[in-house]
């Protein structure tokens, strides 16, 4: 672009019969006047325009800094998220398995313990059972038992000291196998059942 004042020093030779002078420097100095006003319009615009684009290199390169924390902050987000999951998948796997594992163990030791319980209730049929044959077996026994001569009762009818030592002998043998049949079960878990 030409600037004004290269306009204003340009000289033009003279000929014999050439337009009226005055008429041409006058309009020359118009158009100077307005070329002067676009010139000083133009380098303002210029001016404007360059601290635009010094604004939009600097905005473009908060730009790309933004959208590269913003990638960043994605990546990281997923990848927290990611984690999250396959560590809660993890603990409730854990979870799973411990329960199955206390559910396993405490279904066995209910079995073990109706196990032991129907041992015990077979132990007390067979006491019962015995208890009850054993006293069917003295009826028997007195039934048939011969008092004969009434005058040598003496002799046939046990002293105090032999049935209390008899009695003894069967409450030991009774309470013995009581005691075994009663330790193989804990009270808690017959009265839980």
């Amino acid at each position: 672009m030409i600037a004004p004042h290269e306009i204003k020093e340009k000289e033009f030779t003279k000929a014999v019969r050439g337009y009226n002078t005055t008429e041409v420097d006058e309009y020359i100095d118009f158009l100077i006047d307005k070329y002067t006003e676009l010139y000083k319009y133009s380098a303002e615009l210029e001016q404007k325009l360059n601290s635009v684009k010094a604004k939009y290199d600097e905005l473009s390169d908060d730009e790309e800094s933004i959208r590269s924390a913003i990638l960043k902050a994605q990546k990281l987000g997923e990848a927290i998220v990611n984690n999250a999951k396959t560590e809660a998948d993890n603990i409730a796997a854990t979870v799973d398995s411990r329960c199955d594992e206390v559910i396993r163990k405490a279904k066995d030791k209910l079995d073990a313990e109706r196990e032991s319980l129907r041992e015990l209730r077979r132990c007390t049929d067979e006491f019962k059972q015995k208890l009850y044959d054993e006293y069917v077996a003295h009826l028997k026994m007195i039934k048939e038992m011969d008092f004969g001569d009434v005058e040598n009762t003496d002799n046939d009818i046990p002293t105090d000291e032999q049935l209390e030592e008899a009695g003894k002998s069967a409450a030991g043998n009774t309470k013995e196998k009581v005691k075994r049949a009663a330790a193989s079960v804990d009270d808690d878990d017959i009265l839980a059942n």
